[in-house]
């Protein structure tokens, strides 16, 4: 009955080199797809949070800059000239950070920050104390968005952990599997080479 255990021997060596080939396998596309992960994760990090928080800051400052423009003692045309520069800063930043991905908190606050800016532009030229109340509105609004981007920012980098911790935990587990399967084929080669010393044809010379 040697030859039945031969053969499976054999099976179990084809199995065992099936399960090794379709492991490596695996292993390449799970690092893979957490690589993709990773990347997709950093480039919503900056492109949605980072670069979005530049904009708050730049309308930030801007703010900041014409509501000097409207406390100080100058001349009125040179504060409509500086006010309606930092307005058109305003307005090119404000585009650019429209098109940034929002949540949904962030969709109303931005929203109501727009509306707030309109409002503003109507009252700032003529340096009214309700310019200056429009101006701090928008800064409580800026605030409270740029509060959202540090918050969505740590939910980005917990996530991006997430996927660092599963990528290595299934990476430890794929190698595990690799290091048993590698025991079991070199359990069978020595189990093989057992039997075929065993039963070696005697030399005839010894007869």
């Amino acid at each position: 009955m040697k030859w039945t255990h031969i053969i499976k021997n054999k099976v179990l060596a084809s199995v065992a080199l099936l399960s090794l080939c379709l492991l490596v396998l695996a292993s390449n596309y799970i690092d893979r797809k957490h690589t993709d992960d990773v990347k997709m994760t950093i480039s919503t990090l900056y492109e949605d949070r980072l670069i979005a928080e530049v904009y708050i800051l730049r309308m930030t400052s801007s703010l900041y800059e014409i509501k000097e423009a409207i406390q100080i003692d100058v001349d009125a045309t040179d504060k409509d000239v500086r006010i309606s520069n930092y307005l058109a800063i305003i307005k090119e930043t404000s585009d650019s950070y429209l098109k940034t991905k929002f949540t949904e908190l962030e969709t109303l606050k931005a929203k109501e920050l727009m509306q707030i800016l309109k409002n503003f532009e109507m009252h700032s030229l003529n340096h009214s104390p309700i310019a200056l109340h429009k101006v701090d509105e928008a800064l409580v609004l800026l605030n409270d968005l740029s509060a959202i981007q540090l918050a969505e920012s740590k939910e980005i980098m917990n996530y991006a952990e997430k996927l660092y911790l599963a990528g290595k935990t299934s990476s430890q587990f794929v190698v595990a599997l690799i290091i048993i399967i590698l025991i079991v084929l070199q359990a069978i080669v020595f189990s093989s080479k057992t039997i075929i010393i065993k039963h070696q044809p005697k030399s005839p010379s010894l007869n």
